[in-house]
């Protein structure tokens, strides 16, 4: 018995679809459906019900499937001992939040394609929700995002950085007191909805509210209408210190003992503890 046939009996199980299934293990539409035609006259059961369009597993192929899990977790096992130490190899999906696609994404690929030959990689960007989601639904391997409590329960958390955040005010206004500047000048908020947009809300909560807010979704635009005098901003460090110039003045303890935490998510699952450690160095290192 092909455990390739048992890990798509898995996916359809995890997705509750055939096409996305398919998608998922990289085949085609066709090609899955005759998979599991000849899984079920290999266990001589009848592991799908046809009369519905697309198919759906029955009473015993969820059981089937779920059986499955513990055969793969096994055969995982053995392929642990016999390549310990060989490095990444496969083809693997990850995402990135937008502040850390521009600044570790880039010395990411170049290390991965140093130290990891036997492994070939592809990515999107997103908002940290939307790519917590996809880790969740098997769609990415890995995500970095920013952490948010609750947001990624069931998940594998892996810490890359702790970033403080900090308060970028034009240059003009550097002499108030942000107090002040709340009263005098809009605040430039990255989108709340986001990780860092929540720890934002949460540090104006804990202070002075804003008397207008200009909400943006792109940290790039937040600083850039700082610079223009527009308002001011709070973002993680790292970020304001990569698109400010002479026009932007940078408190970096305006806000003492706020950070935003970096996380590698992935699925905590037999599959990913086998690649995790050597991708979550990859990332540290990049980073």
């Amino acid at each position: 018995m092909q455990t390739r046939a048992l890990e798509t009996l898995v996916r359809i199980l995890q997705v509750q679809s055939f096409s996305e299934a398919a998608q998922l293990q990289n085949m085609t539409l066709s090609a899955l459906s005759m998979q599991m035609k000849a899984l079920e006259a290999e266990l001589d059961a009848e592991l799908f019900d046809r009369s519905f369009r697309p198919p759906r597993l029955t009473p015993l192929g969820r059981q089937v499937a779920e059986q499955a899990k513990g055969v793969i977790s096994a055969v995982d096992a053995l392929h642990d001992l016999s390549t310990a130490g060989a490095g990444l190899s496969g083809a693997f999906k990850l995402g990135f939040i937008q502040s850390a696609s521009a600044r570790i994404l880039p010395k990411f690929v170049t290390l991965a394609g140093e130290r990891e030959p036997r492994a070939t990689f592809r990515y999107r960007s997103n908002l940290s929700e939307v790519l917590t989601e996809q880790v969740v639904q098997g769609q990415l391997d890995a995500a970095i995002v920013t952490r948010v409590e609750g947001a990624a329960q069931g998940l594998h958390a892996d810490l890359i950085a702790s970033e403080p955040m900090g308060l970028a005010v034009p240059v003009g206004r550097s002499h108030m007191r942000v107090e002040h500047l709340s009263q005098d000048m809009p605040f430039i908020h990255f989108r709340p909805s986001t990780g860092i947009g929540k720890l934002i809300a949460a540090s104006l909560g804990a202070g002075v509210s804003p008397k207008n807010t200009l909400v943006l979704d792109s940290i790039e635009a937040c600083m850039e209408c700082v610079k223009e005098g527009v308002g001011y901003t709070v973002l993680p460090l790292p970020d304001i210190r990569r698109y400010a110039d002479a026009r932007v003045h940078v408190v970096e303890d305006a806000l003492e003992g706020l950070t935003r935490d970096l996380v590698m998510l992935t699925r905590d699952d037999s599959q990913a503890q086998r690649w995790r450690p050597r991708l979550l160095s990859l990332v540290r290192s990049a980073a």
